[in-house]
C-alpha cells in the first residue's frame, strides 16, 4: 500500500516547539515572536533523489558571492547556443527539482542557468526569506546577462516576477504555481501555530525592518501590473500547498498573460509533468537562436 502523501504549507513546526513559542509568548511576545520568525524563515533541506544526479552531473558548477547580502550562493550553467533561461527554485527546494525541465532545456539547446538560494540546496545559511532570494535573482541575471527569459516555480516564481517587473528587457516570463500575497503567507503561519496578535504584528515589524520591505507591498498581482514581458503562468487546480486562485489573480493583472490550469498534478509534480513541460517549450520558441 501507498503511504499517503502528506501536504503543507512549506513550513513545519513540531508541536513541542509550538507549546515553546507560546510558552514564550506568554512570558513576553516579543520572545514568542522571535522564535517563531526562526521557524517562519528556515526552510529544510531535503535528500536529493537519485533521479536528480544526472542532470546535476552535466552542469558546470560554480559558487557566487551575493554582495547586497554578503553571502554565497551555488550557481548551476548547462550550456547551449540558444536563449539564456534562468530557472528559479521555491521554499525548500533546489536547482535540480527542475531536472526534467532542464533536460527538455538542453535537448532544445537552451543556454540554462540555475542556483540554490541562500539556506537551500548546496548553499550556506540556516535561515533566509523571500527578499533575499529577489537580491539574489537580481545580482545574478546582471552577471549572467543578458537573460531573456525566467522561470519561477512557488516563492521562486513570486521572486521572479518582482524582478521582471523591475528589468523590462526580459523578453519572456513563466510562472508555475506562484503565490501572490506575502501577507497571506504571513497569516497562513499565524494561524498554523495559533499566534497571538501582539506577536503577530510584532513579527511583521521585524521582517519590515530586517529585509528593508514592507510586507504589505509584496504582492504578485502588483508586480504584475509592472511586468511587460510575455507571460505564461501555470497552475494546479488542486494545489494544497498555494491556493490556485493565486495565480488567477496575478493572471487577470498582467497586460500580456496567458493562464493554464491543470488537474491532478499538485505543486511539485506539476514541474514532472510531460504536457506542462511541452507547453512552457511551446511558448518559449519564439526566442531567437543565435548561431
Amino acid at each position: 500500500m501507498k503511504k499517503k502523501r502528506k501536504y503543507n504549507q512549506g513550513v513545519v513546526v513540531p508541536k513541542a516547539l509550538m507549546l515553546l513559542i507560546h510558552f514564550l509568548e506568554f512570558l513576553n511576545p516579543y520572545w514568542g515572536m522571535r522564535l517563531a520568525a526562526f521557524f517562519f524563515s528556515k526552510p529544510f533541506r531535503y535528500k536529493r533523489p537519485k533521479r536528480e544526479l544526472p542532470i546535476l552531473s552535466r552542469a558546470q558548477r560554480s559558487i557566487y558571492l551575493v554582495q547586497k547580502l554578503n553571502k554565497t550562493v551555488w550557481c548551476y550553467h548547462w550550456i547551449g547556443k540558444g536563449p539564456k533561461i534562468v530557472l528559479v527554485h521555491g521554499w525548500s527546494s533546489r536547482a535540480t527539482n527542475f531536472y526534467e525541465i532542464i533536460e527538455k532545456l538542453t535537448l532544445l539547446d537552451y543556454d540554462v542557468y540555475a542556483f540554490d538560494a541562500v539556506a537551500h540546496g548546496e548553499s550556506k545559511g540556516i535561515i533566509t526569506n523571500i527578499p533575499e532570494l529577489i537580491k539574489t535573482l537580481e545580482e545574478l541575471i546582471q552577471e549572467w546577462g543578458p537573460v531573456e527569459a525566467i522561470l519561477g516555480h512557488s516563492g521562486g516564481g513570486f521572486a521572479s516576477a518582482y524582478v521582471v517587473a523591475q528589468n523590462p528587457q526580459i523578453k519572456k516570463l513563466i510562472l508555475i504555481s506562484p503565490f501572490n500575497k506575502v501577507t497571506d503567507v504571513f497569516k497562513k503561519y499565524f494561524e498554523m501555530i495559533q499566534l497571538g496578535e501582539k506577536a503577530r504584528l510584532l513579527m511583521i515589524g521585524y521582517f519590515t525592518k530586517l529585509t528593508g520591505k514592507k510586507v504589505q507591498e509584496l504582492s504578485g498581482e502588483l508586480s504584475a501590473q509592472a511586468i511587460r514581458a510575455k507571460t505564461l503562468v501555470i497552475h494546479d487546480r488542486k494545489d494544497k500547498e498555494v491556493q490556485v486562485e493565486d495565480s488567477i489573480d496575478i493572471a487577470k493583472n498582467l497586460k500580456n498573460g496567458q493562464l493554464i490550469l491543470t488537474e491532478g498534478l499538485g505543486h511539485r509534480r506539476i514541474l514532472r509533468d510531460e504536457m506542462v513541460i511541452n507547453e512552457l517549450v511551446n511558448f518559449l520558441k519564439p526566442l531567437k537562436f543565435i548561431f
